[in-house]
């Protein structure tokens, strides 16, 4: 008799290891096999993409609010799932889920999000990744929804699988459960920052700096993150590793003999 094969799921995230979107997360993903949480110590909101290579990195035992044991580490969301994969767990992982991050993580905001780069760095090692949001800055809110549907979608892609160098950025209204419309597959959108420069002075007269202002908007149209999300559905955006603009490469190649010819002329 064949014995049934166990998942091995990681579960971290960029809020902090008491995060209470991390506790939904972890509970939720329980029935689909053993669960590892390794979290930042601290949180590492806007962190991007961010990997310790100059101190060491220091890694401990702790306990969630419900007495599930975790790892913890000083370094980033990025490192968290470096370690893991490296062999600070075992067995091999099968998918790492980030989140579930108090904000979302939409259009550009993904360039800063340390929820997706621990996402990002398990793609780079070959490893599915889900990071997970919810839309809202707001204590006190209902995780359960997003980490319902978190728990769908890992489902799936520990049946089907996702292509390599991809993941996988979800993004949930925050919004009862009975009242999301349903899931969108969409493409990023285009975010509007709303930052500004605060200047101010320290006891001694030295002049110090914020970047503060208000939280960013987004322009709300159909087929993206933003659109779908604030028209009540579940957003779910495919990530690639590979940046490269390929329509801009085509359109540069008429740059490529001049620039050549001028190179070679200056020499």
């Amino acid at each position: 008799m064949t014995e049934e094969r166990v998942y091995h799921i990681l579960v971290t995230n960029d809020d902090g290891v008491q995060a209470p979107g991390l506790l939904a997360l972890k509970r939720a993903l329980e029935g689909l096999g053993k669960i590892t949480v390794f979290a930042p110590d601290h949180n590492w909101s806007v962190a991007g993409h961010n990997k310790t290579m100059h101190k060491p990195l220091r890694v401990q035992r702790t306990q969630l609010a419900d007495g599930t044991p975790a790892l913890i580490t000083n370094g980033s969301p990025s490192d968290c799932v470096g370690l893991a994969i490296l062999g600070l767990v075992q067995p091999k992982l099968d998918l790492v889920v980030s989140g579930i991050n108090q904000g979302p993580n939409m259009g550009h905001d993904i360039t800063y999000s340390g929820t997706v780069a621990a996402a990002m760095e398990a793609a780079v090692f070959g490893i599915p990744a889900i990071a997970v949001s919810l839309d809202t800055f707001e204590s006190g809110k209902d995780f359960e929804p997003a980490a319902r549907f978190a728990a769908l979608l890992a489902a799936q892609v520990l049946k089907e699988g996702l292509p390599p160098d991809t993941l996988l950025n979800v993004n949930v209204p925050a919004i009862p459960g009975d009242q999301i419309r349903g899931v969108m597959f969409t493409r990023l959108g285009k975010r509007i920052y709303q930052d500004e420069l605060v200047c101010r002075q320290d006891p001694r007269g030295q002049d110090y700096y914020w970047i503060g202002g208000a939280p960013p908007s987004g322009i709300i149209e159909d087929g993206t993150d933003i659109g779908a999300v604030a028209n009540g559905y579940i957003s779910v955006t495919p990530l690639n590793l590979d940046m490269t603009d390929y329509r801009l490469l085509r359109a540069l190649e008429r740059w490529q003999s001049a620039l050549s010819r001028t190179i070679q002329e200056s020499q």
